[in-house]
C-alpha cells in the first residue's frame, strides 16, 4: 500500500491506493467535516459501477484524523463488473465530483482476448498517428508495428489450421514470411499488386457533403460478392448523388483490405465482432449522410437506371415510406416483385419464377413488404422508427417488420419494378431453414413477427386463398383505359390529355390498367414511364388483345375508359358482354366529324363533307352506347346534347403545371408554333403561318424569328426553313423554346376539341396568339380573348406586331394566362370534372 497523504494538512480529497482486476481501494474525506464519512462513486468511462461509503478504519491514518479515522473504502471487482481486457476507472467524491488522487486508474487484465476495449485503445493510438502525420514516411513506424503483428497472427493461423486446410495454411505461412522478411514499402507494393490482379481498383465518383442517397452494404466475408456488387454500381452510375458504405461485420477474408481496393471512395466501417445483418445495417445508417438510405445486399448486381428509378418514386408519390426494386435471378427470371404476407405470417414473393417482363409484376404498386436486399427509405423516417429492430437480430423478418411499422406510421410501402437488381439468392446466408446456419433465424423470427403483428395479420387471407385479390388488398376500384397506341405525351396533345386522365383516376383511388389496342408492342421509352407511375401496362406476348383480356379477367372491372371513337365503336359491345358491371366512359378526344366538316368547308371538298356526315353518325352511335361521354369543350358538349338529349355528356379538361421561365418578357423576341404533324390541321397551320401570316409581320418587323417545333415533321414543313424560320422538329424539352420567344401562335384554320398547345404555352408564361378555332374550349377571359384572338392572317400579324412593340402588355397577358391555368386546368379541377363522368347523373357530385 502506498503511504497516504496527510488529510488534515492537505487539500487532497483522498486517493486510490489499489487498482487491480480484482479490487479497488483507497480513502476519501471532507476536510471541512473530517468526522463524517463521505461517499465516492466509481465510473467505468461514462458508466457508474458503484457508490461506496468511505467508512472503513484506516490505522495508517489514525495520527492524522479523529473519530477513528474511518476514511477507507474497498470494492471487489472481478469479471462481472470488469468483463473486458482494459478498463479506465474514475473515482470521485459524490458531494462535489472532485476526483481522488491517482484517478483515473487503468486496469488491464493480464490474460485476456483482444476484445473491443483493447481494439478501441489501439484504434485511438492509430488515430493520434494519423492526426500528427504530415508526410507518408511519418506513418512507417505504425505500419511496421501493424505488419509485424499481422505476421505473428498469420503464422499462428497457419499452425492452427487442420490438415484439410493445408493449402490455406501454406498461404497464411507465405504471407507471414513476406511480412517478416520484406521491407515495408515492398510488402505493401506486393499486397497492392496481388489485390489488383484479383480485384482491380474501383473508384466511385466524389461524394458531396449531403448526397441524395447513402447505399449501405452489410457484408460478412465473401469479398468477391461485395466487389462485384460495387463494380455493378460503378457500371450503372445514376444521375443522383450517392455514397457507398460497406459495413464489414468482422469478415475473416479480404474484406479487411477493402479500403485498398476502393481507394477511399467507399467508406468502410468494421464491427469488432460478427453481429449480423440487423446490427450491420443500423451501424451503416448511423454513419450515413444521405437524405435517403438504401440497404443493398452484397450478393446483388444492380442494373442501369436502378437508383434514379427508386429515388424518383419518392418525388412522385406522396407519403411514400419504403420502396424496393424488382429482384431477378441470375438466369434473368423473376425472383420477386415485392412481397405478400399471409395471415399466419408466411410470406410469398410476388411473381417468383415468372417471366421478368410479365405485365402484372412490372408496375409501381403497394405491397406488404419489400426485401431488405434492396430497400430504400428516407433517413429521417428510419431514425424516427429506431432503425431495424434488434429483436429480429441477427436477421430475417427485420425488413418485413420495418415495412409494417412504416405503414403503421401512415406511409406507403411500394415496389418499383422499373428498378431491376439481380439477387444471387442464398449466396450469403444459404437456404437451409432447419440447419445451424444464419437461415435458421427465418423460422425463429417468423414466430416473433406473428406475435407482434397478429392484429394486422388477422385481416389477411390464409396462404394460397385468392392470391390475385390478396396481392391487391389495398385496391378498391379498377379501371381499364383503352387507347389506340401507347401514349407519347412528348409528341401529341391527345396523349397528354389521356395521361392526365389516367393520373386523375389514380388520385381517385383506381388501379389503372392500360391497353394499346392497335399496337400491343412494349415501347421501352414510353411503356416504362407509365409503369413507373403505377399503371399496369398490357402488351404482347403476355396479352394479345382487348377481347382476350376482357374474357380472362378474374377480378371484375369498375370502369372501362375508351379513348377515341375508334375504340368506343369496337369495344363497347365486348365490355357489355364480358364485364357487364363496368361503367363505360367514352372520350371523344375531339369530334372527328366536326374537324372533317370544317376542313371540307374550307377546301370545298364535297367528298370530305360526305365522309364527315358518316363519321357523325358513327360518333353519335358511340355516344349513345356509352354510360358517359367526355368532351374537352363546351361547344362540343352543346352539339352532342342537342343530337343525343338522353346522353350524359361531361366537359372534362386536362391539367397543366405552371412552368414560367426566368427570362423577362422584355428580353424575349419572336414567335413559335408547336404541333404533332401527323395531325393534318397542324401541317396546314404551319404552312399558313410561314406563307401568309409572317410575311405581314416581317414587313413591320424585319428578321423577327419564327420557330416551328413538333414531332413527325413532314418534308413540306421542313422546307419552310429559311433565314428567319427555324424548323427544329421534335424537342425533348420545349421549356427553353417557350422561355426565349415572346409569343406562341396557334394559327389553326380547322380542327376540334381543346388545343393542348394553347394551354401549354400559357402554362409556360408565354401568351398564345390564336384563331377562333384554336381558342375553342379554352377558358379565356374577356381581355385575353379580345387581345389574342384574330380570324385571319392580317389580324394575327397585327397582334404579333403590336405585342412586340409593347412588351409590358405581354407580361400582363402572361400573368392572366397563368391565373387561367391555375383556376381551370389544375389537377383538382380535373378530378372534380372526371368524378362526374364516373358516376350516373343522380350520384355524381355537384360542381
Amino acid at each position: 500500500m502506498n503511504a497516504p497523504a496527510t488529510p488534515r494538512h492537505s487539500p487532497m480529497p483522498g486517493a486510490v491506493d489499489i487498482a487491480t482486476p480484482d479490487a479497488l481501494a483507497g480513502w476519501a474525506w471532507d476536510p471541512a467535516n473530517p468526522d463524517a464519512p463521505v461517499e465516492v462513486e466509481v465510473l467505468d468511462g461514462d458508466t457508474r459501477l458503484a457508490v461506496i461509503k468511505a467508512d472503513l478504519l484506516r490505522p495508517d491514518l489514525v495520527k492524522f484524523g479523529s473519530g477513528g479515522c474511518r476514511y477507507g473504502f474497498r470494492i471487489a471487482l472481478g469479471r462481472t463488473l470488469l468483463p473486458l481486457a482494459r478498463h479506465t476507472l474514475t473515482v470521485r467524491r459524490m458531494t462535489d465530483g472532485v476526483e481522488l488522487a491517482k484517478s483515473p486508474a487503468t486496469i488491464i487484465r493480464p490474460i485476456a482476448r483482444l476484445d473491443e476495449s483493447v481494439q478501441a485503445y489501439v484504434a485511438e493510438r492509430i488515430t493520434n498517428e494519423l492526426e500528427q502525420a504530415q508526410a507518408p514516411d511519418h506513418l512507417n513506424d505504425a505500419l511496421r508495428f501493424l505488419a509485424a503483428q499481422m505476421a505473428r497472427l498469420l503464422e499462428c493461423q497457419a499452425q492452427l489450421r487442420p490438415q484439410v486446410d493445408e493449402a490455406q495454411s501454406q498461404a497464411s505461412a507465405a504471407a507471414a514470411e513476406l511480412l517478416n522478411g520484406m521491407a515495408l514499402p515492398q510488402w505493401f507494393g506486393l499486397v497492392g499488386q496481388t489485390l489488383a490482379q484479383h480485384y482491380p481498383p474501383l473508384l466511385l465518383p466524389p461524394v458531396p457533403q449531403h448526397p441524395d442517397v447513402s447505399i449501405i452494404i452489410p457484408a460478412y466475408g465473401k469479398f468477391k460478392l461485395s466487389y462485384k456488387c460495387i463494380a455493378s454500381i460503378q457500371a450503372a452510375l445514376p444521375e443522383a448523388s450517392f455514397e457507398v458504405i460497406l459495413v464489414d461485420d468482422a469478415s475473416p477474408d479480404e474484406t479487411l483490405l477493402a479500403p485498398l481496393v476502393f481507394g477511399g471512395t467507399v467508406r468502410v466501417l468494421r464491427h469488432p465482432s460478427n453481429q449480423g445483418f440487423v446490427a450491420a445495417c443500423n451501424l451503416g445508417a448511423q454513419a450515413a449522410q444521405g437524405r435517403h438510405l438504401l440497404f443493398l445486399n452484397n450478393d446483388t448486381l444492380v442494373q442501369p437506371g436502378w437508383l434514379d428509378a427508386l429515388l424518383g418514386t419518392f418525388r412522385s408519390v406522396p407519403k411514400l415510406g419504403v420502396v424496393g426494386a424488382k429482384l431477378l435471378n441470375a438466369d434473368g427470371s423473376l425472383q420477386e416483385s415485392g412481397g405478400l404476407i399471409w395471415r399466419l405470417g408466411d410470406g410469398a414473393n410476388l411473381g417468383r419464377g415468372a417471366h421478368a417482363d410479365e405485365p402484372r409484376f412490372n408496375y409501381l404498386r403497394d405491397v406488404d413488404y419489400v426485401s431488405g436486399a434492396v430497400l430504400m427509405l428516407p433517413r429521417e423516417l428510419f431514425q424516427q422508427l429506431g432503425g431495424f429492430d434488434p429483436e429480429f437480430a441477427p436477421g430475417y423478418y427485420e425488413d418485413t417488420d420495418l415495412c409494417f411499422r412504416v405503414r403503421q406510421a401512415g406511409y406507403r410501402v411500394m415496389v418499383q419494378p422499373t428498378a431491376a437488381v439481380v439477387h444471387l439468392e442464398g449466396q450469403t446466408s444459404g437456404r437451409d431453414v432447419a440447419g445451424t446456419g444464419m437461415k435458421r433465424f427465418q423460422a425463429i423470427n417468423h414466430r416473433k413477427f406473428v406475435r407482434r403483428w397478429a392484429g394486422v395479420l388477422s385481416q389477411h387471407r390464409l396462404s394460397g386463398d385468392q392470391p390475385e385479390r390478396e396481392a391487391e388488398r389495398s385496391v378498391r376500384q379498377r379501371a381499364l383505359f383503352v387507347d389506340d397506341v401507347t401514349l407519347t405525351p412528348d409528341q401529341d396533345a391527345g396523349s397528354n390529355a389521356a395521361l392526365a386522365h389516367i393520373l386523375s383516376l389514380q388520385r381517385q383511388g383506381y388501379k389503372v390498367s392500360f391497353i394499346p389496342a392497335d399496337n400491343m408492342a412494349y415501347v421501352p421509352a414510353y411503356t416504362a414511364k407509365l409503369q413507373a407511375m403505377g399503371v399496369e401496362c398490357l402488351y404482347a406476348p403476355f396479352v394479345r388483345g382487348v377481347e382476350e383480356y376482357l374474357r380472362s379477367l378474374q377480378v371484375p372491372l369498375d370502369v372501362v375508359y375508351l379513348h377515341r371513337h375508334s375504340n368506343a365503336t369496337r369495344y363497347t359491345g365486348l365490355v357489355r358482354r364480358f364485364q357487364p358491371q363496368a361503367r363505360v366512359v367514352y372520350n371523344v378526344a375531339d369530334l372527328h366529324h366536326l374537324r372533317m366538316q370544317r376542313e371540307a368547308e374550307l377546301s370545298g371538298n364535297a367528298e370530305l363533307a360526305a365522309a364527315a356526315q358518316r363519321m357523325r353518325q358513327a360518333e353519335l352511335g358511340a355516344v349513345q352506347g356509352a354510360d358517359a361521354t367526355i368532351v374537352h369543350s363546351q361547344h362540343e358538349q352543346r352539339l352532342l346534347q342537342q343530337a343525343c338529349p338522353a346522353a350524359q355528356v361531361c366537359v372534362v379538361p386536362w391539367s397543366y403545371a405552371l412552368r414560367p421561365g426566368p427570362t423577362a418578357h422584355a428580353q424575349r423576341r419572336g414567335v413559335m408554333f408547336v404541333g404533332g404533324y401527323r395531325h393534318r390541321p397542324n401541317v396546314d397551320a404551319a404552312k399558313w403561318l410561314v406563307q401568309e401570316v409572317m410575311p405581314l409581320v416581317w414587313a413591320e418587323l424585319p428578321g423577327l424569328p419564327c420557330t416551328l417545333a413538333g414531332s413527325h415533321m413532314p418534308a413540306d414543313v421542313q422546307q419552310l426553313q429559311g433565314p428567319d424560320v427555324q424548323a427544329v422538329g421534335q424537342v425533348a424539352d420545349l421549356s427553353p423554346l417557350y422561355h426565349q420567344h415572346l409569343l406562341a401562335v396557334a394559327p389553326l384554320r380547322w380542327g376540334a376539341g381543346l388545343k393542348g398547345k394553347v394551354l401549354e404555352a400559357f402554362a409556360h408564361g408565354t401568351p398564345c396568339v390564336m384563331t377562333p378555332t384554336a381558342s375553342e374550349g379554352v377558358a379565356l377571359s374577356g381581355y385575353l380573348h379580345q387581345t389574342l384572338v384574330a380570324e385571319d392572317a392580317a389580324g394575327l400579324a397585327a397582334v404579333i406586331v403590336r405585342l412586340h412593340q409593347h412588351a409590358d402588355d405581354v407580361a400582363h397577358l402572361a400573368h392572366l394566362g397563368e391565373a387561367m391555368i391555375n383556376q381551370h386546368y389544375s389537377p383538382s379541377r380535373l378530378d372534380t370534372a372526371l368524378a362526374k363522368a364516373l358516376l350516373p347523373p343522380a350520384a355524381a357530385p355537384a360542381t
